[in-house]
This record gives structure tokens, C-alpha cells and sequence, in this order.
């Protein structure tokens, strides 16, 4: 029965430092938009729980922005709701 206790928290040590490596190795980065394969869907602005993007309208049509990057944790969350590629994680600068 102890073996089991053991593996088990074995397994949530892991995953735990698991999360603090992702939080501590996105630090440093920020998402862009790439405005050529953004379609002005809008998925990621829905998604996003930090309010970094917004949409804007310019002389290329309806497209995401980032509005506020100091807010920005690099959660990843954006990205994996856009289709289209059109979000992707760069240096802070």
C-alpha cells in the first residue's frame, strides 16, 4: 500500500515541477500576431483571460492585436485556440 503512496506522489512532484518549468521557461516571451494569417475570427480574443489582445481595423481589414503585451504570461492559451496560425511566441524585448 505505501508503494502506491510513493508512486502517487512521485507522479505529482512531476507534474508540478513540470508547470513551474513551463512558467519559468515562457518568461521571457510574448505573443505576436502574424496579421497576414489572422482571418478576424476573434477565437483568441474570446479566450484570452489576461484581455493582451483586441481586434483592430486598418487599411488590411479585421485583424488580432496585441494590446497590452506587459500583461501577457505566454500561457500558450491563444495560440492553441487559433486555426490559422496566426499567433506565435517571440522574445520580450
Amino acid at each position: 500500500m505505501s508503494v502506491v503512496y510513493i508512486g502517487l506522489g512521485i507522479v505529482i512532484l512531476l507534474w508540478i515541477a513540470g508547470y513551474l518549468y513551463g512558467k519559468h521557461k515562457n518568461r521571457n516571451k510574448v505573443v505576436c500576431v502574424v496579421e497576414d494569417n489572422c482571418s478576424g475570427c476573434r477565437r483568441c480574443v474570446k479566450i484570452c483571460t489576461h484581455h493582451v489582445l483586441e481586434m483592430v481595423k486598418d487599411e488590411t481589414g479585421i485583424h488580432a492585436a496585441v494590446k497590452y503585451p506587459d500583461r501577457c504570461n505566454a500561457c500558450g492559451n491563444c495560440m492553441k485556440r487559433c486555426k490559422f496560425n496566426a499567433l506565435k511566441l517571440i522574445e520580450r524585448v
